[in-house]
């Protein structure tokens, strides 16, 4: 992405971004860059740019884009991206108890949309376009 200048908050929050392993992106991530409405305008911009994609209140997913199709793509898969950003939150979950047995062997049945099973309070909602992470 261009930028104009290099010591623009955008940049920063670029670099930033681009420096963390993680393919989710917390607001506390950048906290101590600028000023909360700085980096607000600095995160819409990126949105816009198609370099993040608003999962959920403060949570942001960083994407790819694919040269064939011409669109762009959570990096890690929507289900493990939801998933991570539970964990970046530190809310404890657990798979479904379908996956666990398809996961150990017990069932031969594939989930096609599985939930995922909260241990701690989260009322927030976490979604990729019409895609919601499925709690239970």
């Amino acid at each position: 992405m261009k930028v104009a200048f290099s010591e623009s908050v955008t940049f920063k929050v670029l670099e930033r971004i681009d420096a963390l392993s993680s393919n989710v992106v917390l607001r506390s991530d950048l906290a101590d860059l600028a000023d909360p409405r700085q980096i607000s305008r600095a995160l819409d911009r990126l949105v816009k740019k198609d370099r993040l994609v608003k999962l959920g209140y403060g949570v942001y997913g960083k994407l790819a884009s694919s040269e064939i199709a011409k669109t762009s793509y959570l990096k890690g898969g929507v289900l493990p991206t939801l998933r991570e950003a539970l964990t970046r939150l530190n809310v404890r979950w657990e798979p479904s108890p379908e996956e666990q047995a398809y996961q150990s062997g017990l069932s031969t049945q594939v989930p096609a949309n599985p939930s995922t099973k909260l241990k701690d309070r989260f009322r927030r909602k976490l979604r990729y376009r019409t895609m919601e992470l499925k709690v239970e």
